[in-house]
Parts: C-alpha cells; sequence; structure tokens
C-alpha cells in the first residue's frame, strides 16, 4: 500500500512540475481604438502579460490594454502570458484576428506618432524611424526582457516630423530587447533584436 501512496504522489508531483500556463482575452472596440483585458493562468512566481496589435506595435506589462491604429484594416492581435521566473514552463499565447473600421469621421488628424526599429534583428547598430505629430518632449529608452533600463537614447524636445535616430550599443548581449518612446503620456513599445556583430 504504502508503494502506491508513494506512486500516485510522484505522479502528482510530475503533472505540477509539467503544468502549463494558458490565458484568453476580450476585446472591444471604438472607431479605430480597441481595448483589451487578458485573463492568464498559471504563473506561480511573477505573471507578466504583453501586447502584440499586429501593425509593428507592442504593450508590455499591462493586463488591460488599449491600443489605436493609424488605419482601418483587419489585425491578429495576440497577448502573450508569462511568468518571468519561469518561461520553461509558463509561457502562453492567444490570438484573434480583429477587423477595425474608423467610425464617423475620424479622419480629420492623420498625423500620428510611431517608432519602428530598421535593421531587426541587428548588429552593430540599428536606427529608431520616430514619427512626431506634433513637437513634444519626448524620451526613447532601450530595456531588456526583465524591465531594466538599458539606455536613454533621447530625452528632450523633439519637432513635429520623421527622425532618425541611430543607436550603436557597446557591449549589449545577444537577444531581445524593447525600445520605449513615451510622448505626452503615450507609450509606444517596439520589440528589437541583438545578434553578434560581425
Amino acid at each position: 500500500m504504502k508503494k502506491i501512496y508513494t506512486i500516485i504522489l510522484g505522479v502528482f508531483a510530475v503533472a505540477a512540475v509539467q503544468a502549463q500556463c494558458s490565458v484568453t482575452f476580450t476585446s472591444t472596440q471604438n472607431g479605430l481604438t480597441v481595448n483589451t483585458t487578458a485573463t492568464g493562468v498559471g504563473a506561480i512566481v511573477l505573471p507578466a502579460y504583453g501586447w502584440d496589435w499586429g501593425d509593428t506595435q507592442i504593450t508590455l506589462n499591462q493586463q488591460s490594454a488599449s491600443h489605436t491604429y493609424t488605419m482601418a484594416g483587419t489585425y491578429n492581435v495576440c497577448v502573450t502570458y508569462i511568468d518571468v521566473f519561469d518561461t520553461a514552463t509558463c509561457n502562453a499565447t492567444s490570438c484573434q484576428s480583429l477587423t477595425i473600421t474608423s467610425v464617423g469621421v475620424q479622419e480629420a488628424n492623420s498625423g500620428v506618432n510611431s517608432i519602428s526599429t530598421s535593421p531587426s534583428p541587428f548588429g552593430a547598430a540599428t536606427t529608431f524611424n520616430v514619427n512626431l505629430a506634433t513637437s513634444s518632449d519626448v524620451e526613447i529608452s532601450v530595456y531588456d526582457v526583465t524591465g531594466k533600463k538599458v539606455e536613454t537614447v533621447k530625452d528632450g524636445e523633439m519637432n513635429a516630423g520623421q527622425h532618425d535616430i541611430d543607436w550603436a550599443p557597446e557591449n549589449l548581449a545577444e537577444g531581445i530587447y524593447f525600445v520605449q518612446m513615451v510622448i505626452e503620456g503615450q507609450v509606444l513599445t517596439q520589440k528589437i533584436v541583438h545578434t553578434s556583430a560581425n
């Protein structure tokens, strides 16, 4: 009988170790803006959420998030849910195809704030392509996957329009990073991948 209990306890222990996370999300739309809320299950130590809006923009560390698209269309929106300290056993993604339509007369302001990078993956250097709707105080910083700030690339006033900001980090480990632009309360985040420079 003791052997049977030992076997049963062993099976439960293995099942506990191999337990996986899961995530679902709901969304509502208002014109070009989509509002989402995710529900993740399984993270034990430190749960974290990340949103990929399907238009090169992402949002990190928010269970509920909002995003405004620059144009109507169909986008593949995904949320990823992880346990920061155990991504090997807790890493789940859920995606939905959302059709975004503009309502009424909402096309008046075509100027939008955006940031993208090229190239990515990058070796020795990459360029941040920034578009500003109006002259604003802007902070552009790079973070690692743990949320630690690697470097502040720009902090100050920038004129409206297109800007190219070159970034050539020194002694940066290979891996995934995030460039984040904060402008008048709006936070835009872009994933970048660093590989060894040849």
